[in-house]
């Protein structure tokens, strides 16, 4: 079974993107509402795909992603944002993001960007 966290500081985002890799047999393994909780959950539960938002409080997406693929680099990073400008994307690829979907995501683009991540 495939382990995911999910970080985002946005309680309907985290309820619904549960609810969706749920129903796909993905397990949530735990949720972090800012960058800073993101890099701790990472260490405590090592899982196969991280969802990472970009603007989240203390320590956003961004810089998160760099410590987690620095001090995890087995773990998928899939950013969310809803944010997509073309420095955001390439400044998420060019920092280590296996994939980047947009908000509002579909349950399809959302399991694709997994199958893509962890392919």
């Amino acid at each position: 079974m495939i382990k995911a966290l999910i970080a985002d500081d946005d309680e309907i985002t985290r309820v619904l993107l549960r609810s969706m890799l749920r129903q796909n047999h993905v397990e949530v393994v735990g949720e972090a509402r800012n960058g800073a909780d993101a890099q701790v959950l990472c260490g405590k539960f090592r899982p196969d795909v991280l969802f990472l938002d970009i603007n989240m409080p203390r320590i956003n997406g961004m810089e998160a992603l760099k410590e987690i693929k620095s001090s995890h680099p087995g773990i998928a990073v899939i950013m969310i944002s809803s944010d997509a400008t073309l420095q955001n994307v390439q400044t998420a690829c060019s920092g280590g993001a296996d994939n980047f979907i947009v908000k509002p995501f579909s349950q399809a683009k959302v399991m694709d960007a997994i199958a893509r991540s962890l392919g």
